[in-house]
């Protein structure tokens, strides 16, 4: 089982602000505490397609009924356990120029996915032949990723950095998907000299010039 250090009273992540659809401020925060930590471990060892909350509430000695009370299905808490790992280092940075802004995204993304439990976590969402969760389950979080950090290029676009017709989701993933590649097919750690060629290379195919 994993042993995780969880600060703060947090379940490695920060709570998911205004995504009501997956997640409940009602969830008295032990229950969460407790809950989370299982998600992760479930996460971490079966990925996506095995997580199964009857199975982790056996193998964590958690309560079935209290789980899918707060939570329902499989799939919502998964998401939501997804949601609070993403949440916890992913957020959009700020440093005044869209360059800058790419290459601290590019760092932070790889931060993440050089972490042990990041990676794995990161491999819990590739999709295989078993589909027991259909694909709206990734997109949602995905979708929601990138809703957190596009104000890098909204930024850009307001302050004239941006080429006109750029699509923002293509743009991130300019950023995004050269990292999360490596990480899910190496197991060496995200360099900081590959992160700033991939901000750069970005930078190059967005930016107006």
């Amino acid at each position: 089982m994993v042993d995780w250090q969880l600060s703060n009273g947090r379940d490695g992540g920060r709570p998911i602000e205004g995504d009501s659809e997956h997640t409940d401020a009602g969830v008295p925060d032990d229950v969460r505490h407790i809950v989370m930590k299982a998600a992760y471990d479930e996460l971490t060892r079966w990925g996506l397609e095995r997580f199964d909350i009857p199975a982790m509430c056996s193998r964590h000695k958690i309560d079935e009924a209290l789980v899918t009370t707060y939570w329902g299905d499989g799939s919502r808490l998964a998401l939501e356990a997804l949601l609070f790992w993403s949440n916890d280092i992913l957020t959009a940075p700020d440093t005044g120029s869209l360059r800058t802004d790419l290459q601290a995204l590019a760092t932070v993304v790889a931060q993440q996915v050089n972490d042990t439990v990041g990676r794995s976590l990161l491999r819990a969402l590739v999709v295989d032949d078993r589909a027991a969760f259909a694909d709206d389950t990734r997109m949602a979080f995905w979708m929601r990723r990138f809703a957190s950090i596009r104000s890098v290029f909204d930024r850009a676009a307001a302050r004239g950095e941006l080429r006109d017709g750029v699509d923002t989701i293509a743009a991130m993933q300019l950023v995004l998907a050269p990292i999360n590649v490596r990480a899910l097919y190496t197991r060496e750690p995200i360099a900081e000299h590959y992160c700033a060629a991939i901000a750069d290379l970005a930078w190059h195919a967005v930016a107006k010039h």
